[in-house]
């Protein structure tokens, strides 16, 4: 990084929240916002202004594999800390609290799991709602369908391929506004999982983790987190106040991951 002048940042494509491109190609989100402050901290760190970032979309099935292999220095999306992830990764201080449900048309009624017995559901291959309808597949019959990308995942469900797509709350929120069907759309069900969002980092490489942890620190202390998140969540196009977890989180900053 110090002698290449440029630093590659994976993170997986979630249209109109964490990190996405926009009408002009820029990769910006909420977590690009937080990541470009990490940079920035890098930069005098290294003593290299020029230092430049390279965004690359990635899919989640590959983040850890690019991440232990060097072909990224970094992974900016929204990565749920896990304690099966910790063993080949670290994690930046969460940044991010969501938890799973479904996107579905409002003709689908989701009060409680057992209401989503036989029903076809999207997954993202590599995310932890795998994991979660993998047992449900076993236990109630579930019909899985492997995705790789949300922008798959809302495309089948558009097209009546599955009834529903499960995912993160707050990227199904995202996905939802940009939809031709939004009005006939809702996020629904119980949430299904709490997930701690965090950046992920090439394990052991403690000079790097202390500049993450120092740049998020210092947004959370200074108040700009919450501006950012304000940019993102907050606004016009989007109305998510910010939760009781997200608040508890940038006052007490923590690393903690879900079995």
């Amino acid at each position: 990084m110090a002698q290449s002048g440029r630093i590659r940042v994976g993170y997986i494509p979630t249209p109109g929240t964490f990190a996405f491109q926009d009408a002009q190609g820029q990769t910006v989100g909420y977590s690009i916002d937080i990541c470009r402050r990490v940079i920035d901290r890098l930069r005098l760190r290294l003593a290299r202004p020029d230092l430049t970032p390279e965004f690359l979309p990635i899919q989640a099935s590959d983040r850890i594999p690019m991440l232990k292999a060097g072909a990224i220095d970094l992974e900016c999306g929204g990565n749920t800390n896990t304690l099966a992830r910790q063993k080949d990764v670290d994690f930046s201080h969460t940044f991010f609290n969501t938890g799973l449900r479904l996107l579905a048309r409002k003709t689908l009624r989701v009060d409680r799991v057992n209401d989503l017995a036989r029903k076809r559901i999207a997954v993202t291959r590599g995310t932890t709602a795998e994991a979660r309808f993998r047992k449900l597949q076993l236990e109630q019959g579930v019909q899985v369908v492997m995705v790789g990308s949300d922008a798959e995942g809302l495309k089948l469900l558009e097209d009546g391929s599955v009834d529903a797509y499960a995912q993160d709350d707050v990227l199904l929120y995202g996905l939802m506004v940009l939809s031709q069907l939004k009005d006939e759309l809702v996020v629904s069900g119980p949430f299904m999982t709490v997930e701690p969002y965090a950046f992920m980092l090439p394990k052991g490489d403690l000079a790097l983790r202390e500049v993450v942890d120092r740049s998020l620190l210092d947004l959370m202390h200074s108040g700009e987190l919450l501006s950012i998140y304000r940019k993102w969540f907050d606004g016009e196009r989007l109305r998510i106040p910010m939760s009781i977890y997200m608040k508890e989180n940038i006052r007490f900053p923590n690393k903690y991951g879900i079995p």
